[in-house]
């Protein structure tokens, strides 16, 4: 598929929307993350930045936290592109909160106070 630009239209920085660029090195993605309390090196290897992520974290349930905000950063985008809904912050943070809190239903009871609090104290 030919487009126009392959270029990121969220940002001034105009990057192309790679993967790794789209999720985590975008200022809106970025700025995603962050509204989470999650912070990390921009400049490093996805898959680095996923282990950053990871270690800061610092919870079992850390690959469901990664995926639901993923998650969230691409529906916020998608609104913007195909709804001409602009994206913010909050909405982003809201949408992820929201989805997490489905997260709930399906933690192990051991685990659940766990995901309770950590969703909580956003």
């Amino acid at each position: 598929m030919n487009l126009d630009s392959y270029a990121c239209e969220l940002c001034i920085l105009q990057c192309k929307e790679t993967v790794g660029y789209l999720f985590f090195r975008c200022n809106f993605a970025e700025a995603c993350w962050n509204s989470i309390g999650v912070t990390y090196i921009t400049t490093r290897p996805v898959l680095r930045i996923i282990r950053q992520i990871r270690d800061r974290l610092a919870v079992p349930f850390f690959m469901e936290v990664i995926i639901l905000m993923l998650w969230s950063i691409s529906t916020i985008r998608n609104d913007w592109m195909f709804n001409s809904v602009d994206p913010s912050i909050q909405k982003c943070k809201d949408n992820f909160s929201s989805e997490f809190a489905l997260v709930l239903h399906r933690a192990r009871s051991s685990m659940l106070q766990a995901v309770e609090d950590w969703l909580n104290a956003l």
